[in-house]
């Protein structure tokens, strides 16, 4: 895990795709499975979807429209270490912007299983 100290100067990134502010004061910490981030060299977005692993408890992003949404990352994450797990917060309940969630993400709006506890809002605009 990513326990080494470290200072930087960090921001929230963008929130546009969170749709009100609901569920964003009960983030649950969740860590996730740093083999599972290949994809992400620096920081991971906030607003990547993720999807709990059955096998070992640990959260990864969602990659299939068969995946269950648990939640979304509510703030960037510096990646640090390649491969160490990261502890995160993840809101688990609101109303998601699905046009303003990262680019180069899964499009949420294409689950097959619905996501409870969330909004998910595809706005043409």
């Amino acid at each position: 895990m990513q326990f080494n100290v470290k200072t930087e100067k960090w921001g929230s990134g963008s929130q546009k795709w969170l749709g009100s502010a609901h569920g964003t004061d009960v983030a649950r910490s969740v860590t996730i499975d740093g083999t599972k981030l290949a994809g992400f060299t620096d920081m991971i977005p906030s607003g990547i979807p993720l999807k709990k692993s059955e096998a070992h408890g640990k959260y990864e992003p969602v990659t299939s429209a068969e995946d269950k949404l648990a939640g979304f990352l509510l703030t960037d994450q510096s990646l640090t270490t390649k491969g160490a797990d990261v502890i995160v917060p993840m809101i688990w309940h609101g109303r998601i912007r699905a046009q303003f969630l990262p680019k180069n993400t899964f499009d949420v709006t294409t689950l097959t299983t619905t996501p409870g506890g969330f909004t998910i809002d595809k706005e043409t605009d």
